[in-house]
């Protein structure tokens, strides 16, 4: 994984003077005072990346890259602990190598002081001076000497991640020569630490919220394989057995009849049939993989409209399928439950969807919106505990966002709103 890289020219350093005179810039302001502004304002980016955070691994590499910015540090690690195992999940300073974590794995097999796994168990900052001399006068960290000893560092320093009284991971940065850090610059670290980890208990959080989403889209499409098609095979057998009592051997019925149970039982064929279509269709976006979500959406809307005969218009925003593919599952699911809905409950005859942004002005929300003419809520509140709505109440949560179900008079109104910026372009 690691190597590190030669110092480059961008240290986020403000110039010391004038080029043409030589001047102080700022003459009123040191550089601890300067330094003091780069780290407030490295801070406030990165707690800006982890509220926007799409992907954790791109979120921890901007919060290691502000921490090398704002201070005299060559590289950055942000390691996370996942089921006892270590990997790097965000890094700056660093080139690949993709070797690493087992040669690390090996440093600890010959007997490694590993500083910041210390730091993680103990939840406790650890900062080790001359950290680089020592590791490579020790023959257990021979399997990383190669790329321990390229970047110029000197003082080691580990800031575990914690949150809600939990470690989650560390923080690993490793200064210039001649640089030791003081009470501000520790604070600094550990501020970023905290943000780290908020990122890191945020992909968590997200990850059980579409756990718990997919468990409940499940219940949902068991109870309504019970529902329907169970009901309905069983129905069938049922037609299926007057059907041979009809025609038995020396028993004497009409074709009229005959035809009736017949009749009937080609029936509730085709409607398992179409039942079972439905609920496939619901497991297997296919549209979505194949198409992207704009024509996802317009062809499952259209597949409704022939089944159902609503008369459905889409809005959708140009250029969504650069949205993530989870995001856009999650949105594809959410307008496809409220359909369903509209036409199992709503006696509806026309429904509008629309995402897009929440406004001309507006690129960091999008907007989803199912409204529909049928008799509405009534006044009453939704449902609660429905599973339809639980799923998609979770879907939008897990991308920190919200859903709303309003009356329109007349009619009924679904909207959900997530904070995630269109993609350029997107209107």
């Amino acid at each position: 994984m690691q190597q590190a890289v030669a110092d480059g020219a961008d240290r986020g350093l403000e110039p010391a003077g004038c080029p043409m005179c030589g001047e102080p810039l700022h003459p009123g302001r040191s550089e601890d005072d300067r330094r003091g502004q780069r780290r407030l304002a490295a801070i406030a980016r990165a707690a800006s990346s982890v509220a926007d955070a799409g992907s954790l691994s791109v979120t921890l590499d901007v919060v290691a890259r502000e921490v090398v910015q704002a201070e005299h540090i060559a590289a950055v690690q942000i390691l996370r602990v996942e089921g006892g195992t270590m990997r790097v999940v965000g890094k700056a300073g660093f080139t690949d190598a993709e070797d690493f974590t087992d040669r690390l794995e090996e440093c600890r097999r010959l007997g490694a002081r590993l500083m910041f796994v210390e730091a993680f168990r103990s939840r406790r900052r650890i900062v080790v001076a001359h950290r680089k001399a020592a590791v490579l006068s020790d023959p257990s960290w021979a399997p990383l000497h190669a790329i321990m000893g390229a970047p110029r560092w000197d003082c080691f320093v580990a800031v575990p991640l914690v949150v809600r009284g939990r470690a989650v991971g560390v923080l690993n940065a490793f200064y210039e020569p001649g640089e030791n850090p003081g009470g501000a610059a520790l604070e600094f670290l550990d501020a970023m630490a905290d943000q780290a980890a908020m990122a890191v208990d945020s992909a968590d959080l997200l990850a059980r919220s579409r756990h718990d989403a997919q468990l409940a889209e499940r219940a949902r499409l068991a109870r309504e394989l019970h529902d329907s098609v169970v009901q309905q095979v069983f129905s069938m057998r049922m037609q299926a057995k007057a059907l041979r009592s009809q025609v038995a051997s020396g028993r004497t019925s009409s074709p009229e009849r005959v035809q009736a149970v017949a009749d009937e039982l080609l029936g509730l064929a085709q409607n398992a049939l179409a039942d079972l279509r439905s609920l496939v269709h619901q497991l297997h976006p296919v549209e979505l993989v194949e198409r992207g979500l704009a024509d996802a959406v317009r062809a499952h809307a259209d597949s409704v409209r022939s089944m159902s005969g609503l008369c459905i218009d889409v809005e959708v925003a140009d250029r969504l399928d650069l949205l993530p593919a989870e995001l856009q599952e999650d949105l594809y699911r959410i307008v496809q439950e409220a359909l369903h809905n509209v036409v199992k409950h709503a006696h509806a005859t026309q429904v509008a969807i629309r995402i897009g942004g929440a406004g001309d002005a507006v690129r960091d929300q999008l907007l989803v919106e199912i409204t529909d003419n049928g008799t509405g809520l009534d006044g009453r509140p939704p449902r609660e505990g429905a599973l339809g709505l639980v799923s998609m109440q979770a879907r939008a949560r897990g991308w920190g966002g919200r859903m709303e179900i309003r009356d329109t008079a007349p009619g009924c109104r679904v909207e959900v709103m997530i904070p995630v910026a269109l993609p350029g372009g997107a209107r």
